[in-house]
């Protein structure tokens, strides 16, 4: 599905397109308001005030909420019903009145959107109401107004053909609703498979997943990034599980607003973190991690009053793209260069050049 046609049905919903039809009925009864006014048929010009101020009412309805869609929708099947009964039982069969009993018909589309059981039985009156008037009217003639009765006819054929052309394309928009509540709640399990859910980052076996794909490194430089958070356990007991978890969401936020969308953060387990940063230089790589420590030096999480500060210490692997790699040894590498930093006094970036005779 193209974007434009996500954005149309984004646009273009069930209840504004119901709207829309309802807004057209009362159009067209407008028009039939003066039709009659003009051949003088007060009952039928009678009849037409009344849809007119009926129509002006659902609207109102759909308007207040999109919940009383259903209560519309059979109204407005009735609506069509006793309209339809009144101006054949004044004016007679042929003026195509008759026709808009496939309203009913049509509308049977849509049970998931109206009241079932009173869809049925509306089709079934609408069905019985058309066998009877053709018994009783089809070869009686009770008004004759000459061209105009081909007019009406003509104007109700149209009228039907483009109900049921809307109708056809609801149909597709609802049915395009249905596709993209799939997509979504798929994207949305997706997403709670793969990501962690306190931090929002990749999840280990999502991001081990990733490192089996040999052809995303293939032939680009990057860099393998190992990370921990100094002294956790001592933020945990000074200030409790949960201010360790907001530090661990600060700190997470941080390394989304820094890295690129390119890169691949993970949550590697605990207070330990995995980054692939793709397609960069050496220095390059060393500099977005540096920056990256200096934003958490920077960093303070507030928890109940309490101020924490919580700095990372890094090890950084690189690798350019003529020579071979290792995922597992690059990540072995950097996990040493961590803990390296670790006993030179922490808060540090160590970094190193892939050795593949390591």
């Amino acid at each position: 599905m193209s974007k434009a046609q996500k954005t149309m049905i984004t646009k273009i919903s069930f209840p504004l397109a119901f709207k829309i039809i309802i807004t057209i009925a009362l159009l067209v009864h407008a028009f039939y308001l003066v039709a009659f006014f003009f051949i003088q048929e007060e009952i039928l010009v009678s009849t037409n005030i009344f849809s007119i101020v009926f129509y002006m009412f659902a609207i109102k309805l759909l308007l207040d909420s999109d919940e009383n869609g259903k209560l519309v929708a059979v109204l407005f099947q009735i609506e069509v019903l006793l309209h339809a009964m009144a101006c054949i039982a004044v004016l007679g069969w042929g003026y195509g009145f008759e026709l808009l009993f496939l309203v009913s018909t049509v509308m049977l589309f849509f049970t998931p959107f109206s009241y079932k059981r009173i869809n049925y039985v509306l089709t079934t009156m609408q069905i019985l109401a058309s066998i009877t008037f053709y018994v009783l009217f089809e070869d009686k003639e009770i008004k004759s107004y000459g061209n105009y009765k081909d007019f009406f006819f003509i104007f109700n054929l149209c009228m039907v053909s483009m109900f049921s052309i809307m109708v056809s394309y609801l149909l597709e928009i609802s049915n395009s609703f249905v596709f993209l509540n799939i997509l979504e709640q798929k994207e949305n399990m997706k997403t709670i498979v793969n990501h962690d859910p306190l931090t929002g980052l990749l999840n280990r076996a999502s991001i081990q997943d990733i490192l089996q794909r040999q052809s995303l490194f293939e032939n680009i430089d990057f860099a393998v990034v190992m990370c921990d958070i100094d002294d956790f356990k001592k933020i945990n007991d000074t200030y409790g599980h949960s201010a360790g978890d907001e530090v661990l969401k600060s700190l997470s936020k941080i390394f989304k607003n820094t890295f690129r969308n390119d890169d691949y953060i993970a949550r590697w387990g605990g207070e330990e973190f995995l980054v692939i940063i793709r397609n960069t230089k050496k220095i390059a790589a060393i500099g977005v991690v540096n920056r990256v420590r200096e934003l958490l030096n920077e960093n303070i999480v507030e928890f109940e009053g309490k101020k924490i500060n919580a700095t990372m210490t890094f090890g950084v692997i690189t690798h350019d793209n003529m020579g071979e790699f290792d995922i597992t040894k690059m990540i072995k590498q950097a996990d040493e260069l961590l803990y390296d930093g670790k006993r030179s006094g922490k808060n540090i970036v160590m970094s190193a050049e892939f050795n593949p005779a390591y």
